[in-house]
């Protein structure tokens, strides 16, 4: 058994951020459980440290067997879904975007509750953990640990060049600075990275100095089972370890950051939840709460492929995947502005395949539509449950039927011919993804189906054919019943989850958390990750996340001195 003063489950970007900061106070003895591998910084992995990032596909650093229903369970397959098991979690393994949002998206956690965490309250803190390589003033920071830099026109991909020309023509201007900037436009993506190699905030916080700290313990392959739960006090946890032995910490107060999926699990493996949600699964409730595992978000997706033509392939290496995306609003009755996106991107994956792809993605940024988290009532200390629930909000449809529509339109542009064909989109997308894996069969695979594409494409694209399901946009982009049963049957998202232990105030029923992160009805238990944001932010949500754990933190050392 150990002991110590702050116990944290889990250590992906939130648990990091928590770990370095709480241990940087000298009389706090700090423990770290991660249910993964370990990440050295002195000895970094080339496929974490590459730029690319290779880590992306090395089912090493993810949840086995974790599959997600986007809409209902009931009319939608489960299907794989990644998320980060390893040090860093997400940030060990995501593309480094790092886009902060709009800031309506977090006047908007005020309004649901969370007081104390709008715009104006939170700019600070995504000024501390950054160093913004190519802007300064009073919206930027230089001194924090996450470096953010993006790629000059210079470097960007053919597709991105093309893709600007195409946007200013229909009227989006270049926004160089979208973190600061927020209209509407043709953008420059911020990245989190050093120059050559990844900064997730598992290296960034958790590097040689703060892991040296004698007060901090981290602890990898160790998965937490259920928090220790006495007399309406969380006093630990017990974890199992990889060989099977049991882990027992306790600890004078736990912080959970475990994701917006595994956070609520671990509640509801605890007792605490909705009751009759947990009771159908055998287990004693310990606290009734009805918003644990409700509340869930992500951004809806669905990309659209094209083959690059020999001038538009992106044959250097050493470059992240993509550096422009496109901002825009739909202007529909009650939806924010800046609420749809669209990521362009060229070399797709790490293969020589890989390079002959483009694209361009629609986004919705800003969604309605709620879903949930559940324990499998089959085996619910093993098995979660997990339904997006796309489209159960009607705006949610309308809404990517104009940012798809758009982004087809983009595609056909005749000024886009020297780079890419027509595109088309993969139904199968999901079956494919044993073919993107990290194996030299996969490298040989992706060498030969390259080098037929060169010889001969036509010939390659049948053959190809036969491995992927590729439904031509004009087969159905025009005709708006077809567009919109295609979008439902085929879409999938993010990876940037959120929601499920929402802030908000201690009398709202629906709230897991108070605005700083403490679980109402109980003592000795803050949540600090993205499953307390009460809606998903307008990017990808890493640097929302860091910026949560940061103040979190703080919180908690407040108290701590109090």
């Amino acid at each position: 058994m150990l002991e110590c003063d702050y116990l944290i489950i889990g250590g992906g970007a939130a648990g990091s951020v928590l770990a370095a900061r709480l241990s940087e106070s000298s009389s706090a003895r700090i423990i770290l459980l991660e249910a993964g591998r370990d990440v050295d910084p002195d000895r970094v992995p080339q496929d974490i440290a590459d730029i690319f990032p290779l880590s992306t596909f090395n089912p090493d650093y993810t949840w086995p067997g974790l599959k997600v229903h986007w809409r209902q369970r009931e009319n939608s397959p489960a299907v794989p879904f990644q998320q980060g098991r390893v040090l860093g979690g997400g940030s060990t393994i995501m593309g480094m975007w790092a886009v902060r949002g709009m800031p309506q998206d977090y006047d908007d956690w005020e309004k649901a509750g969370a007081a104390g965490w709008s715009w104006s309250s939170v700019l600070p803190y995504f000024r501390k953990i950054e160093t913004d390589h190519d802007f300064r003033g009073d919206m930027h920071g230089q001194d924090g640990p996450l470096p953010i830099r993006r790629q000059t026109r210079e470097e960007w991909s053919s597709l991105a060049q093309a893709m600007e020309g195409i946007a200013a023509a229909r009227g989006h201007e270049l926004i160089a600075d979208m973190n600061a900037d927020f209209r509407d436009g043709y953008c420059v993506l911020p990245i989190s990275r050093h120059e050559t190699r990844r900064a997730s905030a598992g290296l960034c916080y958790l590097d040689g100095a703060a892991r040296a700290r004698p007060n901090l313990t981290v602890v990898t392959d160790a998965h937490v089972r259920k928090l220790i739960v006495e007399a309406n006090q969380v006093r630990g946890a017990v974890a199992r370890r990889k060989d099977g032995t049991e882990l027992v910490v306790q600890a004078r107060h736990t912080v959970l950051a475990a994701g917006a999926i595994f956070s609520p699990a671990l509640l509801l493996r605890s007792g605490i939840g909705p009751g009759e949600q947990l009771k159908a699964c055998g287990l004693d409730v310990v606290l009734e709460r009805e918003g644990v595992g409700r509340n869930l978000q992500n951004h809806p997706l669905l990309p659209a492929i094209a083959w690059l033509t020999r001038e538009g392939r992106d044959a250097r290496r050493g470059r992240p995947p993509a550096s422009t995306y496109l901002r825009w609003s739909s202007r529909l009755a009650d939806t924010p502005e800046g609420d749809l996106g669209m990521y362009i991107r060229s070399y797709l994956v790490w293969h020589a395949l890989g390079r002959h792809m483009a694209m361009v993605g629609p986004v919705l940024m800003r969604p309605a539509s709620r879903g949930d988290v559940r324990l499998d009532p089959k085996d619910p200390q093993r098995e979660i449950s997990v339904a997006f629930n796309f489209f159960s909000d009607p705006r949610d449809l309308e809404r990517m039927m104009i940012g798809f529509r758009h982004s087809a339109e983009m595609l056909a542009d005749p000024a886009l011919r020297s780079v890419c064909g027509d595109a088309f989109v993969l139904t199968n997308a999901a079956k494919l993804n044993r073919y993107n894996a990290l194996s030299r069969a996969n490298a040989i695979r992706g060498q030969l189906a390259s080098a037929l594409l060169r010889l001969s494409p036509g010939i390659a694209h049948r053959v190809i054919s036969h491995f992927a399901d590729m439904t031509p946009v004009k087969s159905f982009v025009n005709d708006e019943r077809k567009l919109a049963d295609f979008i439902v049957e085929n879409v999938t998202a993010t990876n940037h989850v959120t929601g499920t232990c929402r802030m908000g105030r201690v009398d709202d029923p629906e709230a897991v958390v108070d605005p700083q992160g403490r679980m109402i009805g109980l003592e000795g238990l803050t949540v600090a990750d993205a499953s307390i944001m009460p809606n998903v932010p307008s990017g990808n949500t890493h640097l929302a996340t860091v910026m949560v754990a940061e103040r979190i933190a703080e919180h908690l050392l407040r108290r701590g001195r109090a």
